[in-house]
């Protein structure tokens, strides 16, 4: 069945496949391109894990590069866009990009002939994997693409999680009516057949329907494993978990904002890593105020992000960076504090939040975040130093240095449904209040939280 359905994807010219989670969708696009397609597919994506993951199995499949091109929708446009932005209508920071705009304006150009020449030339298809990912100017971005070239789309309803209220997904009833042609659906659950554990596999296939209609599937007999425990019993049993489970690990928390800074930290001291967007936004943040802000602002962006950035600060040692950031006068007593103070009393810089960072790694029991943030920082203020390059041009360029690190192989981690779907571990740990409609995420973001773990998969219900 599998091979009709790759076969079906390359002979179309317009279609979607509905695949569902951990069922072969990577597979299936490898497949498809390297066994049933003639010329150079375009393959776009919506992160940099999935471009990584497709470009591997790509590799392992020994599948000639000059049958495919990966890349993210983003980036594909961006690369457009950036370089011709007259031409796209596209009026917006070439450093920074604003994304709907730029969607637009990669719209505008594949109207143009020069970039349809170019587009015609280069590639004989396209192939748009996590379409349920797409916002409106996504959509109707592919659409333009699908006037010039055979293009077929690959997604499942359910894990379409990423859209905001002033960004919305495109709805899948008008995804399918436009991509008319159903080639079929990926039916096989190949990540729990391989962990030996089909029986989860096949349980989240048969519950689809019941995430579709919003409500919770029956979980009596079912292989997920259901627990009730106390909000302060949390840290000690997630401690005991990481320990009697063998394998990659990760504790799922409410989509739209961290766990507790006690929980955090206390999984970060057992070697958790906080999983961080691509764009690495609590930096962004930090890196716009620095460059465009007020004194005020800046004091307030950096010291939000040093907070953030690191566990087990103490109230005095949170009063003494607040005060240097807003370089009001103070006299402490410890030296490495004192030669701080001696050095920067105008308020915040760049080197300053730098020079703090140094100083809030040198305190002991504290624990570190951000890391990849805080890694990106350095790279920044370092070349910031050297060079005197625009702060906002300097992160673009690190963001785009990063964005092909994997997150594959991380062996422990802390994120939200934004940040695992994609990915795969051995146990996934779901974690949700009892108002979790309300605070935590929706049918969707459960149905991807639960499908992340192909060993084990365990959802804690938390009471006060």
């Amino acid at each position: 069945m599998s091979d009709e359905v790759y076969q079906a994807i390359a002979q179309a010219s317009s279609g979607f496949v509905e695949s569902p989670a951990g069922c072969g969708k990577t597979e299936a696009i490898v497949r498809t391109v390297g066994t049933y397609c003639n010329g150079r597919q375009l393959i776009l994506t919506h992160t940099h894990a999935g471009v990584d993951a497709l470009r591997q199995r790509f590799r392992q499949h020994s599948v000639p590069t000059a049958k495919y091109y990966v890349d993210t929708i983003a980036g594909w446009s961006w690369g457009w866009v950036r370089k011709y932005p007259g031409n796209a209508g596209y009026t917006g920071s070439t450093e920074i990009a604003q994304w709907n705009d730029v969607y637009a304006a990669m719209t505008m150009l594949l109207q143009k002939d020069f970039v349809k020449l170019g587009v015609l030339n280069s590639y004989t298809g396209i192939i748009v994997d996590e379409y349920q990912d797409c916002t409106v100017p996504m959509h109707q971005l592919i659409v333009q693409l699908k006037s010039l070239l055979p293009c077929r789309i690959l997604g499942d309803d359910l894990q379409g999680i990423f859209g905001f209220r002033d960004d919305p997904l495109i709805g899948w009833c008008d995804v399918t009516g436009e991509f008319a042609n159903d080639l079929g659906a990926l039916e096989t659950p190949h990540r729990w057949i391989k962990a030996e554990n089909e029986a989860l596999g096949r349980w989240l296939l048969n519950t689809r329907s019941d995430f579709r209609q919003e409500q919770e599937p029956d979980y009596r007999g079912s292989p997920i494993d259901i627990r009730k425990i106390r909000y302060a019993d949390l840290g000690p049993l997630l401690v005991r978990l990481t320990y009697e489970k063998q394998g990659r690990i990760c504790v799922i928390g409410p989509k739209a904002r961290p766990l507790a800074t006690g929980i955090e930290t206390t999984l970060v001291n057992k070697n958790y890593r906080i999983l961080e967007p691509n764009d690495l936004s609590a930096l962004r943040s930090l890196i716009i105020q620095l460059s465009d802000g007020s004194p005020s602002e800046k004091a307030d962006a950096a010291f939000h992000f040093l907070t953030r950035a690191h566990g087990g600060l103490s109230g005095d040692d949170k009063t003494f960076v607040e005060k240097i950031l807003r370089g009001e006068n103070q006299r402490p007593r410890r030296a490495d504090r004192r030669l701080l103070c001696d050095k920067y009393n105008s308020g915040t810089t760049p080197q300053l939040v730098f020079d703090l960072l140094e100083y809030t790694e040198r305190i002991g029991g504290t624990s570190c975040k951000l890391t990849e943030s805080i890694s990106a920082l350095k790279c920044i203020v370092e070349e910031y130093r050297d060079t005197g390059t625009d702060l906002k041009t300097l992160y673009a360029d690190e963001i785009g240095k990063r964005k092909y690190q994997s997150r594959s192989n991380v062996y422990r981690c802390i994120g939200s449904t934004l940040l695992v779907k994609g990915l795969e571990f051995d146990h996934s740990i779901v974690l949700r209040g009892s108002d979790w409609q309300r605070s935590w995420g929706n049918h969707k973001d459960l149905y991807v939280a639960l499908t992340r773990g192909s060993k084990t998969t365990t959802l804690m219900e938390l009471t006060a």
